[in-house]
């Protein structure tokens, strides 16, 4: 018989077409279970052998917030800063009283007005509840030392109510600190541990490798996110610890800096994939990530304030998605200063994100060898 079949009548008819193979070839085989935890540990084991990424995702941050600190005390925390209390009401009267030993502010002035050299201004409510404060601006921490004089007065758990003579609100270094040593430790783990840890894999073949595996080429990326959002929910802990030690952050404040910390690292971390999945080596994409650090920390007002520059480029500046992100952790802690409502903030940082997340998968590419 030949490789055409015939009909019983004779006639010839025409070769049957092969009935496709529906298995699942290398690459697209549904995974077996557990495969997805296998790779999440392997790629958790592969940055926890990275000490570099560990020691600019998690150690610098952390000298960094201390070096903040030790400037601050150097530069902000002068005093005792002199104030006046005004109003003739007994609530007055006893707050210059608890203030008069000069530890950290020192009351001066009457009711009939502030003397010379006041770096503030403050008016107690009838009920005593809350403290109107006018500051003055060439005094940027008399805010700060009068929040921890409080509580040696027997005048804790009051709200501070302060403002500028200029009618801005006055700038708190720890409100500032805070958010900005969060933001650049979710941007070192975004380019140093993401980014470069991505690009190391395709030089070095490995992900190539798991492509000939069963794995979902899906999955094998998304292996590498546990690891790092568990290292950014850490990061988070750590700085809400420190806030609220600070009186900075109350529980509701908290759950709404778990939701910018979470719409954050979605934007970082698709600036370190679209990286990380089209740079061709690790020595250009540590100079791209060492160059585009600094660039954006003070471009963003996460490292120096957004105040300190020109008011025209300031406006400008703080529209970029990290000084967005910047913001938006600052409505979280108390004192801290904005620049636009938290929601716009949300909104901006998450269509930022998608789009890059949807560049970083077009862009992806499995290895570092150069198309033809």
């Amino acid at each position: 018989m030949s490789a055409l079949d015939t009909s019983p009548t004779g006639t010839r008819t025409a070769p049957r077409a092969p009935v496709p193979d529906d298995s699942p070839g290398p690459g697209t085989a549904a995974p077996p279970p557990g495969q997805f935890k296998a790779l999440a540990k392997g790629m958790t084991k592969e940055l926890v052998r990275d000490p570099m990424a560990l020691f600019f995702s998690v150690v610098f941050p952390v000298l960094l917030a201390g070096l903040f600190v030790a400037i601050m005390q150097l530069t902000w925390a002068g005093g005792p800063y002199k104030i006046a209390v005004v109003g003739s009401g007994t609530q007055a009267t006893e707050l210059r009283d608890a203030l008069g030993d000069g530890s950290k502010v020192t009351a001066v002035g009457s009711p009939r007005g502030a003397p010379e050299g006041t770096e503030a201004v403050v008016a107690p409510s009838a009920d005593g509840d809350t403290l109107r404060v006018v500051t003055d601006p060439e005094s940027p921490s008399v805010v700060s030392a009068l929040r921890d004089a409080l509580p040696q007065t027997g005048w804790d758990g009051r709200e501070v109510d302060a403002i500028g003579t200029d009618g801005s609100p006055p700038f708190e270094p720890m409100p500032f600190v805070v958010p900005g040593v969060l933001v650049f430790a979710l941007m070192s783990l975004a380019l140093s541990a993401t980014a470069g840890t991505l690009v190391s894999l395709r030089a070095n073949g490995t992900l190539r490798l798991l492509r000939t595996t069963p794995a979902r080429p899906q999955a094998i990326l998304v292996s590498l996110l546990p690891a790092r959002g568990a290292l950014g929910l850490a990061l988070l802990a750590v700085a809400g610890a420190v806030a609220t030690a600070l009186g900075l952050l109350t529980p509701l404040s908290g759950l709404t800096m778990l939701l910018t910390t979470v719409l954050g690292m979605w934007l970082l971390m698709a600036v370190g994939f679209l990286l990380g999945g089209t740079l061709r080596s690790p020595e250009l994409t540590n100079a791209i990530s060492g160059l585009l650090t600094p660039l954006l920390l003070m471009g963003s007002g996460v490292l120096f304030p957004l105040e300190l520059m020109p008011d025209g480029l300031a406006d400008v500046l703080s529209w970029n998605p990290v000084a967005l992100l910047g913001d938006a952790l600052r409505h979280d802690v108390s004192g801290g200063v904005t620049r636009h409502q938290q929601w716009l903030d949300w909104l901006l940082i998450a269509g930022t994100a998608a789009l890059l997340t949807i560049a970083a998968v077009r862009a992806f590419r499995w290895d570092t060898e150069k198309k033809n």
